[in-house]
């Protein structure tokens, strides 16, 4: 047998047997057993002399001085005051301060030459050093302390990875009853392979019995080369078959499967943000233990570089996630689900995860899965994910964010299907973007169900996390040296925000109450002639729903709602209910508004003396605007046909401004709310040119255009040159599923696979259903072929056929003397190179695209203005601490610079109305 020669270090688990080439090289621990407190001590008592003369590079040898430096790169935030240490962290930081005080005070003299009290202090920092990780140290933490210790300080430090070699004890490990003491020194030897070149010594007998008794550690340290020899870097395929192995002991384990389907393969979260997530529902103590068992499963990555915690799901684990594991995160083997190649799509990056609604095995289109909600009253909920159940249509988030216009309200003409119950919303996020999809149920209780959504248990344990907002809130203003809570009370006037609620515990006990109460009361008024009560209601849902989205806003979070109106001519003919729709927005919309740091709502409207005396001052900058905190979008058949009366309610709200502001004693920036429509050219272009920088495709103008006329033409009913947005999109992204770059052809062959009634609305039923089947063929097709699959009769086939042959792209062959019939790419004429190509011109609209709506004059907003309350602040104090605008706010080129010589901005007071408006400020009803 050749002599074993050492081999190059890397970080990992590999095995040392007769087989192998691998030195056993470096510090020895032998008889390693099971239990990992009569092995851990002795190893970490072995390695620190090797950590002493480390520490003894630094150039300080002020033991606190220079284990704060250390602390500085292996937990950076250390320091931080905005988050309690865990156990894990402050066990690691009293081993930092113990061995760098061991190296730099007692080095290698002996120790029983030194006074009684030195010899006792040296024993208890050796103890503190050699306890780590092991339940029995400072403070008791389990393996976490281990890695943010010793192994964090020699992964920084070292130039290269040290080798430790572990002779296991053969017998113990065998004749070992308690397997979760297995497993825990399994998950030991993962943590040290995080900072160490890791060796195992064991016997053919014992590598079988491990194999056997731990499959999911062994294949994922031990079995996946031929040498046997693996680090957990090394890359491999990764199967179902495998993801399957690694999670199919968990049926016992539900805790763990929610922890494994609650994370994200694109972002990491924190062990506190795991601890806060209702739909995990798991002790803050247990999460710990339950990810380091899912990390010796090579399913789930620990980053342990940070004061906390945090993870995200491995190749591995998102396989096992969206394989394996149900809605309700019950294991299903991969064999059970019988899925198509449509459900096996890749999904949109960093959305929200798991819905526990629905099952079935066919995709439903959209439309179809949207509508499906679930009775809430029997096993659904009332706000629900709206992507990544296992068989939801791929890019669903997608297809609503890029219809929404930034700071506007977007209207779509659209065929929505009616929620099976109105009642539920949905909910959709990004790491910078949430979404709210509900149905219209009158104003109450769609403030209900959006106040509900917006602050849902979900909601707060995805999206407004402690990781996000800070524990103390501090995460939102960061670069300031601002209070944040006078910030957020007296700038962003978040409301149910006292002195003993500015934690995020108490915080989100606090808001979740008042949710709940609300919630209640809607249920109870919804149908009520109580207009007190009501009345109240409504400022109370205003001012959570206000105070949602400020936070929103200021955790950098952009926020919009669609609203569902399935039978919008219904709507239009009743004058009550098409008022209260426009009154809903006119209430509704401006008071999600900001400037920098200020509630805009407040800035504008308010006139109660004590409310307007809890402000920040404020600085106005030049040709500056307010921002909405929410965009919206309303989806409807002939939505767009109510722009007027939706912008008439709007002028009467916004140019109701304060009297001090009207006439120009105070100064204030103006709101401008665009109201969009969704339908026309530019907008498709837009959501062309959206889809095409989201997904990196190089289209030319030219081609862009041609893509806006083949929409236009493949979705506008007839005499129209509209067409619905969501139809767009959807075909767009499936086209990009098929080729990177499709063509204007590729876009109308997948539009062809939507509904007869979305695609080519201008062509009757069974005209399309014959279009759309010639399009989709990849060879020319005669009657028989085109009866059998357009599904048509054959006296239809024979009225319409004439109405197809009549398109453009349609064209007849002869095949072996037969007529077929082809659908061929319209040829496009392609000018030589000296000559100037000629124009693509949009169609004419006969109405604008978008009109603006806006608060007051602007002509103030052209100097610099300061705005202060001396009563309370001095000047010079605040304006340092609040008139820096923490978020930039919209300049006035946006919108109002385009349609500036088109549209009169109304600077006066509206006539009164013939019927009693409502209004916030006045008491009766009001929303």
């Amino acid at each position: 047998m050749g002599t074993r020669q050492p081999v190059v270090r890397k970080r990992g688990v590999r095995l040392v047997s007769h087989s192998t080439n691998v030195s056993t090289e470096g510090i020895t621990c032998p008889a390693v057993s099971p239990r990992l407190t009569e092995w851990v001590p002795e190893l970490l008592d072995k390695l620190r002399p090797q950590t002493e003369r480390t520490i003894r590079e630094y150039p300080t040898t002020d033991p606190w001085h220079t284990s704060s430096q250390i602390l500085a790169e292996t937990l950076p935030a250390w320091q931080r005051t905005d988050n309690p240490w865990t156990d894990d962290v402050a066990e690691a930081v009293a081993y930092t301060r113990a061995i760098t005080t061991l190296a730099l005070t007692y080095g290698d003299g002996p120790t029983k030459t030194r006074s009684p009290y030195h010899q006792r202090r040296h024993a208890d920092l050796t103890d503190t050093v050699t306890s780590i990780g092991t339940g029995r140290g400072p403070v008791n933490a389990d393996l976490g302390a281990l890695a943010k210790g010793p192994v964090a300080l020699h992964r920084e430090l070292d130039d290269q990875p040290r080798a430790l070699t572990l002779l296991l004890d053969g017998d113990a490990w065998t004749s070992l009853t308690d397997r979760r003491t297995g497993v825990r020194a399994l998950a030991a030897t993962a943590v040290l392979a995080d900072g160490f070149d890791v060796r195992l010594v064991a016997s053919p007998r014992v590598h079988r019995h491990l194999l056997k008794r731990y499959p999911d550690w062994g294949e994922c340290h031990l079995s996946l080369t031929a040498s046997r020899e693996r680090s957990p870097h090394t890359d491999h395929a990764q199967t179902v078959e495998t993801a399957w192995k690694a999670i199919r002991d968990l049926d016992t384990e539900p805790g763990k499967r929610r922890v494994l389907g609650n994370l994200n393969i694109a972002y990491a979260r924190s062990y506190r943000d795991l601890g806060n997530d209702h739909a995990i529902d798991v002790a803050d103590g247990t999460i710990s233990r339950y990810v380091l068992n899912l990390e010796a499963r090579d399913v789930v990555t620990i980053d342990r570089r940070g004061q906390q915690n945090s993870v995200h799901l491995t190749d591995l684990g998102n396989l096992a996630v969206k394989q394996c594991l149900d809605d309700n995160y019950d294991l299903v083997h991969p064999d059970q689900r019988q899925l198509g190649k449509s459900l096996t799509a890749t999904p949109q990056e960093s959305t929200s995860t798991v819905s526990p609604r629905r099952g079935g095995e066919k995709t439903p289109s959209p439309e179809e899965w949207v509508a499906t909600t679930g009775n809430p009253d029997k096993n659904s909920e009332y706000v629900q994910w709206l992507t990544d159940a296992k068989n939801a249509p791929t890019h669903l988030h997608e297809r609503f964010s890029t219809v929404a216009h930034d700071n506007a309200v977007t209207l779509v003409d659209d065929q929505p299907e009616p929620f099976e119950d109105g009642r539920v919303a949905y909910l959709s996020h990004t790491n910078n973007e949430t979404l709210v999809v509900l149905q219209w149920g009158g104003p109450l209780a769609t403030l209900g169900r959006l106040a509900g959504a917006l602050l849902s248990e979900k909601a707060l344990s995805k999206i407004l996390t402690p990781s996000r907002l800070g524990q103390n809130f501090n995460r939102l203003h960061e670069n300031t040296d601002h209070d944040t809570a006078r910030l957020l009370r007296r700038g962003h006037q978040v409301g149910w925000y006292s002195d003993t609620e500015t934690t995020y515990g108490a915080w989100r006990e606090r808001i979740t109450t008042v949710r709940d109460r609300l919630l209640t009361q809607v249920a109870k008024l919804t149908h009520s002639d109580d207009t007190a009560a009501r009345s109240d209601l409504f400022e109370d849902l205003h001012g959570l729903i206000a105070s949602a989205t400020q936070l929103y806003h200021a955790a950098s979070i952009d926020l919009t709602t669609t609203i569902r109106l399935p039978d919008t001519d219904a709507l239009a003919r009743n004058t009550t209910q098409l008022q209260d729709l426009s009154t809903f927005l006119a209430k509704t919309v401006p008071k999600q508004s900001v400037y920098g740091i200020h509630a805009g709502y407040r800035m504008l409207f308010e006139e109660r003396p004590a409310k307007l005396a809890r402000r920040l001052p404020y600085e106005v900058e030049p040709d500056t605007q307010m921002d909405l905190t929410m965009s919206w979008v309303l989806a409807g058949p002939t939505v767009t046909e109510l722009a007027d009366q939706i912008t008439t309610a709007l002028e009467a709200e916004l140019t109701d401004v304060r009297e001090a502001i009207a006439d120009g004693t105070e100064h204030a920036p103006p709101l401008e709310i665009p109201v969009v429509n969704g339908t026309t050219y530019p907008a498709i272009r837009r959501a062309i040119e959206k889809i095409a920088m989201t997904h990196d495709v190089q289209w030319t103008p030219r081609e862009k255009q041609r893509l806006v006329r083949r929409c236009l033409r493949s979705f506008s009913p007839a005499d129209t040159h509209r067409a619905c947005p969501y139809d767009v999109v959807e075909s767009l992204l499936r086209a990009l599923n098929e080729t990177h770059s499709p063509t204007p052809a590729d876009v109308e062959r997948t539009a062809a696979t939507l509904s007869a009634r979305r695609f080519r609305p201008d062509l009757t039923p069974t005209a399309t259903k014959l279009y759309a089947t010639l399009l989709r063929a990849e060879e020319p097709l005669g009657r028989t072929e085109l009866l059998e699959q357009a599904g048509v009769s054959a006296s239809s086939y024979d009225r319409r056929i004439h109405d197809v042959r009549e398109l453009d792209q349609i064209q007849p062959v002869q095949v072996n003397g037969h007529r077929r019939w082809v659908a061929t790419p319209k040829a496009s004429f392609t000018p030589p190179a000296a000559t100037n190509a000629p124009p693509l011109l949009a169609h004419r609209q006969p109405n604008l695209p978008h009109r603006v709506v806006r608060s007051h004059s602007d002509v103030w907003t052209r100097r610099r203005t300061v705005h202060a309350y001396t009563a309370l602040f001095t000047t010079t104090q605040m304006t340092r601490h609040t008139t820096l605008p923490v978020k930039s706010y919209r300049q006035f080129d946006q919108h109002s610079s385009l349609l500036a010589s088109q549209i009169p901005t109304t600077q006066s007071r509206p006539p009164e109305p013939t019927t009693s408006t409502l209004h916030s400020k006045q008491r009766g009803e009001t929303q």
